[in-house]
């Protein structure tokens, strides 16, 4: 099957286009919906399929439209990824999809597909994964070196569960005073009144670009892995647990249906458990380094963008 796949941000770049190339499928890239360009792969490479996902630069208003009406004129099926949900199902990906009519809609939102199945989609689930040929362990840079990190944006109304996942992991170690590195977007506009804690300016580090990510996860000795949703998981538990770093999360459902707590990753329910779970694995090099081996065997096995793409390709070939 030819796969056209169209984004521009690099962590869509580094997902599902191996995973398709992977299942034997040729796959082109673009990274702008651009008319003329859009029309020359659509005549000369003939996609069967085009995937698009999220939602970044490159979806404006104007470019939906025209992506709709390429492929209805090329009669070329269209799955997009919609990766934003649930928080952002009614402001972007009702929009998108409405716009752009796609054939496919995958959700990483269980609770969405019910949703789009009203307004007359064909909605699957699809999670998060990690791609093994960038989703692995770096060498230590010294200048990421720290005991636990953060690699996550800040919220801003916070109105999800990321509100109680920052509260469970991160309060309580600011208030015993432990040395937490953050990296990302936002932290130094949080209001505390809305969070219940102050974030220190001398535990904000720089914004990392995606490709940097890795390297944090390998250099630090615990990374906190705030959740958006008690029901899903988001992108980085999948991409923590891949570079073998030790991943503590919030006790989550989902973080229990997909991994075991204690053999792939380190769960807490309250922030007493995380000081508790902080102070023993922080002594416990040989312990971190088992469940972080473990939980990225785990996850090489079961949740690579290999699988990902497969699933798509069941789907859409169960309907051609």
């Amino acid at each position: 099957m030819k796969i056209l796949f169209i984004e521009a941000a690099k962590q869509y770049l580094l997902g599902l286009p191996s995973g398709f190339e992977k299942n034997d499928c040729k796959v082109k890239v673009l990274t702008d919906i651009q008319e003329e360009e859009l029309v020359k792969v659509l005549k000369e490479f003939k996609p069967n399929l085009v995937v698009t996902a999220g939602w970044t630069k490159i979806h404006t208003s104007t470019k939906l439209q025209l992506l709709r009406r390429l492929l209805k004129k090329y009669c070329v099926k269209h799955a997009y990824w919609a990766t934003e949900d649930p928080r952002w199902r009614e402001k972007w990906s009702t929009y998108y999809v409405e716009t752009t009519k796609p054939d496919y809609i995958f959700t990483i939102d269980r609770a969405s597909i019910p949703y789009y199945q009203k307004l007359g989609f064909s909605a699957h689930h699809l999670t998060w994964a990690c791609n093994p040929d960038f989703h692995k362990p770096s060498e230590q840079r010294k200048s990421l070196t720290c005991d636990i990190a953060v690699v996550a944006t800040a919220g801003v109304t916070w109105n999800s569960y990321r509100k109680n996942s920052v509260q469970i992991l991160l309060k309580p170690l600011i208030q015993k005073g432990y040395d937490v590195s953050i990296w990302g977007g936002r932290w130094d506009q949080v209001d505390p009144k809305i969070i219940g804690f102050d974030v220190p300016s001398k535990l904000l580090r720089q914004k990392l670009s995606y490709t940097e990510t890795n390297d944090v996860y390998s250099s630090a000795k615990i990374v906190l892995g705030f959740q958006n949703t008690f029901t899903e998981l988001n992108s980085r538990t999948f991409e923590v647990l891949a570079a073998r770093g030790l991943l503590l999360a919030p006790r989550t459902p989902a973080i229990e249906e997909m991994f075991k707590p204690g053999k792939h990753l380190v769960c807490s329910s309250s922030p007493e458990e995380t000081l508790k779970l902080v102070e023993y694995y922080l002594k416990n090099e040989d312990e971190r380094k088992k469940i972080a081996k473990a939980g990225q065997q785990e996850v090489y096995s079961n949740h690579t963008y290999k699988h990902r793409a497969k699933e798509i390709l069941k789907v859409v070939g169960k309907s051609s």
